[in-house]
């Protein structure tokens, strides 16, 4: 088993967290949420499955905190532009792991230009290079792992 580092458990913790998070404030049936999820991660083009998950799906993710990632990437992008801002470590670590994944660059000075509007710079930059060098160790030990 690879050893997990604290970032990396409180990033995917907040997989988990930011889909209830969003889901929560949905005023529909679970089974209507895990639709509206689905589809706005097809026109993202974060999947291209054409079949919606169920919402007895999405409180199993919950339950075993095992959300994959589309899920959470597509939650976190309708929470951003909802104003949701990180507050906590735990935030942090995850806004930082999946702005990451969004944008598709490791490139620190990128990934601040392109910050939500009111999000502390100076706070985000520290957590983007954790997140950055999380992601370098990650692909280095997968590397490893092939070359083995």
């Amino acid at each position: 088993m690879k050893p997990v580092t604290p970032f990396t458990e409180m990033a995917n913790l907040f997989r988990t967290h930011i889909v209830k998070q969003w889901a929560m404030k949905q005023d529909d049936t679970a089974s209507s949420t895990a639709s509206f999820l689905t589809e706005h991660a097809r026109r993202t083009g974060l999947i291209k499955r054409d079949r919606s998950m169920t919402g007895s799906a999405m409180a199993e993710w919950g339950r075993r905190q095992d959300t994959p990632l589309w899920a959470a990437l597509a939650a976190f992008d309708l929470e951003i532009n909802s104003g949701w801002r990180p507050h906590s470590k735990e935030d942090w670590a995850g806004f930082a792991s999946l702005y990451l994944k969004m944008k598709k660059s490791t490139e620190l000075d990128y990934l601040l230009e392109g910050l939500p509007e009111g999000m502390d710079g100076t706070i985000a930059a520290g957590w983007i290079a954790a997140a950055i060098e999380e992601d370098q160790l990650y692909r280095a030990r997968k590397k490893k792992v092939s070359e083995d």
